[in-house]
């Protein structure tokens, strides 16, 4: 079996480890030993990684959300330079699925289901999964427990990435089975460890929040909200919750740590709150009560049930009504980033692209190159019939962000429109390299290839690409 085989294995192993693993209430923690010392690198660990998001992507559902992904990215990065996390080259992926869950992936692939934000009350508690997850990483516990679980049978990789994508898709239940099915031989012997990384993940995320400022009682409340959820499930819990199961003694014991620190008030974030507006809107098949709802609403959280209110309204393209109501908030907050994007989302429903354009630009001057301003940019721009403009704009931010798909797909499209036909052919490479789609990858260079005449330069390139996807493809044979 192979090392990337191995630490894949591993690294699916732990990926829904916050919600299912148990630990036990102890005043000093186990010794997991030495961080560092592992037969794998940390090299290793990061080149899996990427390789097992390039075949996640291929198969589950994302939520293309510039806004919310950069909120997600925003906090990770926040949390992880708090954290014992050295290498922070991390790379994030926001599932669209309402179920609770989170997944962390050898080399610093963090997974988001988008109904953690449907399930969560407050930043802290969302900024716990998170902080929690970066602990497996920064603990290597992926390669940890392989290295601790040498003489034992590893789970297939098929099985085990069914079982994580099955999730994804089809709710943790069904793939929380899936991953029992190729794992149950190898679950008993690996539990132990498990429980002491489990233990050391809600350690180390508790300090994480601390000295980000946040509150270290939201991993207990998050527990909490998953014990609910687990009491109200209708069906009963599938094996592998039974032999992982949330405990009390669990959340009593991260309770207790949460007291260790000192107690401090701590002010929600606005911008989780709105983000928690937008992923409700996305879920509901029925703006239209949601609209209903929230305009009744006069509870707490009150700016972001009217921002929720606005793009409700923006939803069901009701754009005078949407523009009266953003004013307000318009003139209480004027830069804050959801609020101007909604303000050009309008804009654009208006067709008054010229004013979007002209906001957009203005708040790129006061943020630059902010990813939801430029990609809203970008759609007032081809809008507008400025293709050459939006081109050159996300040809820009490619170079910053090289591995996001959703750039990628939307600069193909802005390069069609503007007639660019080798720059479609380069990102729509680029595009299916980053959804583990190989053989339509090499296809778009080789047009691309037939298009450049004797550009020698643009000809090396193409064939230095075509050599990493070969690469690419070697090392997934091997997995």
């Amino acid at each position: 079996m192979t090392v990337l085989k191995q630490l894949l294995g591993i690294g699916v192993l732990f990926a829904a480890s916050l919600s299912l693993a148990d630990s036990s209430p102890s005043s000093q923690l186990p010794d997991l030993g030495d961080v560092t010392a592992s037969r794998y690198s940390a090299q290793q660990e990061y080149d899996l990684g990427r390789m097992w998001l390039k075949m996640f992507r291929s198969s589950a559902k994302t939520i293309d959300d510039p806004l919310m992904q950069d909120y997600i990215e925003s906090l990770l990065y926040r949390l992880a330079s708090n954290s014992e996390l050295k290498d922070r080259r991390l790379e994030t992926v926001v599932v669209n699925n309402a179920t609770i869950n989170a997944f962390a992936v050898p080399g610093g692939v963090i997974g988001v289901h988008s109904g953690l934000f449907l399930n969560t009350d407050n930043e802290s508690q969302l900024a716990g999964v998170l902080a929690h997850e970066i602990a497996h990483i920064s603990q290597r516990h992926f390669t940890r427990s392989l290295d601790n679980s040498a003489q034992s049978t590893i789970p297939t990789l098929a099985g085990l990435l069914a079982g994580i994508v099955l999730a994804a898709t089809a709710g943790a239940d069904a793939g929380i089975a899936a991953i029992t099915a190729t794992q149950a031989a190898a679950l008993d012997s690996q539990l132990r460890f498990s429980r002491q990384n489990e233990q050391e993940a809600d350690r180390l995320g508790m300090e994480t929040l601390s000295k980000a400022g946040m509150d270290p009682n939201g991993i207990p409340a998050m527990f909490e909200n998953m014990g609910k959820n687990l009491r109200y499930a209708r069906s009963k819990p599938p094996e592998f919750l039974l032999t992982h199961p949330l405990t009390e003694s669990r959340i009593s014991d991260s309770k207790n740590r949460a007291r260790q620190y000192t107690r401090n008030v701590y002010v929600d974030n606005l911008n989780f709150q709105l983000m928690k507006m937008r992923a409700t809107l996305f879920h509901s098949s029925n703006p239209e009560d949601l609209l209903k709802n929230w305009t009744a609403h006069t509870g707490s959280n009150g700016e972001a049930y009217r921002y929720g209110v606005v793009i409700a309204l923006i939803k069901l393209k009701r754009w005078e009504e949407a523009e009266d109501k953003l004013s307000e908030l318009l003139n209480n907050d004027i830069n804050r980033i959801a609020y101007r994007i909604a303000q050009a989302d309008i804009l654009i429903g208006k067709k008054e692209y010229d004013s979007a354009i002209e906001i957009l630009k203005k708040q790129l001057v006061i943020t630059p190159n902010n990813h939801p301003y430029t990609m809203k940019l970008a759609e007032a721009l081809e809008g507008a019939n400025r293709f050459q403009e939006a081109d050159l704009l996300l040809s820009k931010q490619s170079q910053s962000r090289p591995n996001d798909p959703h750039l990628w797909y939307e600069l193909a499209e802005i390069r069609g429109l503007a007639g660019n036909i080798f720059g479609v052919h380069h990102a729509r490479a680029e595009y299916f390299i980053l959804v583990g789609q190989f053989d339509r990858a090499k296809q778009q260079l080789r047009y691309a290839h037939e298009r450049t005449g004797n550009h020698h330069i643009e000809q090396s390139r193409i064939r230095q690409r075509l050599k990493d996807i070969a690469d690419m493809e070697e090392t997934l044979e091997q997995l």
